[in-house]
């Protein structure tokens, strides 16, 4: 039964487990410095020798229990913390009572027991030290040679403090039992939503390989016959390009060969848009204005001039990426152009945390109500040339340009053409 009522009772929430090691360590010093100050004042007061040293060492030790012993303190903390104040006031008590309940020795006796007692984590505890130490004051009280005010007067004092004291305990041990409820209903909350995050991490992880497969199957199934389709309408073509008679029959083979290219298109940008994200992970360091040069050299366009303004930086990125970045902005600056003569520059500037690269072009510009929209799926404005498009290109960009901490947006005066910029860390994300 005696053990039973001990139960658990040294168990301290971390908050309780800080604040006690503060005061017992704020208290070593502050032992020392009473007592010498107390000897200053009071040149007759009579010290038990090595004590005040012997408890100075003690609530240091104490202290730093939490601080070296974590998991031990966090189970135990709550009976070092009672052991060393109970042990500390009964030698406060004795110490008083020696010097002859002296006015200096009674102060800091009543400020220990008020302080021991709101520290004091349960109401175990705090049954056992105040009974013992209003024990020790009465017995100590009747049996010195001092007058009967004194000792009403110490009497009455202590019991006045045990009853504030539990006063104030009541209030603070139900507060703290309904925040300890409030805490308990929030870690359920947290863990229910823990739990069904983890259901629904799973189940869209599953959803997504599912549309992964769903997707290369549908690929292969609608490519292959598609393929076929438009080696057949080109054969078709070959065949009748002569037959001046059969000019309806070829225009009709043009347009269903032109529906298949652009279907073709379609899906290889859905694919490029939906799974490349997940298996380009390969970052290595790259050269810009090598891959710029490439692109413009294996992708002549008539009528058409591109121009690096400044020599590109070398950035550290996934090659397949930065080059699908740069061909949809150059291919955009193309297809879209309304000029007889297109003109493009690319350059970059170097900022604090990232390099900021544009494409120019002289083209017809973009409203700004489309600013937005443009970075859209499938949003296609009015084109100006022949280019098949399918309004996949810069929702593209955005997404690879997103994933890796960039951003990308334009600007543009209508009729004066666009500029497009585009941001990369220089510190790539894992």
């Amino acid at each position: 039964m005696f053990f039973d009522f001990f139960k658990n009772k040294g168990k301290l929430e971390p908050f309780e487990i800080k604040n006690s090691s503060a005061v017992l360590l704020l208290m070593a010093p502050g032992l020392y410095v009473y007592s010498v100050l107390i000897f200053y004042f009071n040149k007759k007061a009579i010290e038990l020798p090595g004590l005040r040293e012997t408890f100075a060492v003690v609530f240091f030790i104490a202290g730093i229990i939490p601080l070296v012993k974590k998991e031990w303190a966090k189970k135990y903390y709550g009976y070092v913390v009672f052991l060393v104040l109970f042990l500390f006031q009964h030698y406060l008590i004795y110490t008083t009572k020696v010097n002859d309940f002296s006015i200096d020795y009674l102060l800091g006796t009543f400020i220990v027991m008020f302080g021991a007692i709101l520290i004091l984590n349960n109401r175990g505890f705090i049954m056992v030290f105040s009974v013992f130490q209003l024990l020790h004051l009465t017995y100590w009280g009747f049996t010195s040679n001092i007058n009967i005010v004194l000792e009403s007067a110490i009497l009455i004092s202590t019991s006045t403090i045990f009853i504030f004291s539990t006063i104030i305990l009541n209030g603070h041990v139900r507060y703290r039992k309904q925040l300890q409820e409030i805490n308990l209903s929030l870690e359920n909350r947290v863990k229910e939503r823990t739990k069904d995050l983890e259901i629904r991490a799973k189940e869209l992880s599953e959803k997504n390989e599912d549309l992964e497969e769903f997707a290369y199957v549908v690929s292969h199934d609608l490519k292959t016959p598609l393929g076929n389709l438009h080696a057949l309408s080109e054969w078709m073509l070959e065949s009748n390009v002569n037959d001046s008679g059969k000019n309806e029959h070829i225009n009709m083979l043009r347009m269903m060969k032109d529906q298949v290219e652009q279907i073709d298109l379609l899906i290889n940008g859905i694919l490029d848009y939906s799974l490349k994200g997940n298996e380009m992970e390969v970052k290595k360091e790259i050269k810009v204005n090598n891959i710029v040069e490439q692109i413009i050299e294996l992708n002549p366009v008539p009528n058409c001039i591109i121009k690096i303004k400044n020599k590109l930086p070398i950035i550290e990125y996934n090659e397949t990426e930065i080059i699908q970045v740069f061909e949809n902005l150059i291919e955009n600056a193309i297809k879209h152009n309304d000029k007889e003569y297109i003109c493009i520059e690319i350059g970059s500037k170097e900022e604090d945390k990232e390099y900021v690269f544009y494409v120019k072009d002289n083209g017809p510009g973009i409203e700004e109500k489309n600013h937005k929209k443009i970075f859209n799926l499938f949003q296609k404005l009015e084109e100006t040339s022949s280019f098949q498009s399918i309004g996949l290109g810069l929702a593209l960009v955005k997404k690879i340009l997103k994933r890796r901490g960039g951003r990308i947006w334009l600007n543009n005066e209508e009729g004066q053409g666009t500029i497009f910029y585009f941001s990369v860390m220089k510190k790539q994300r894992a």
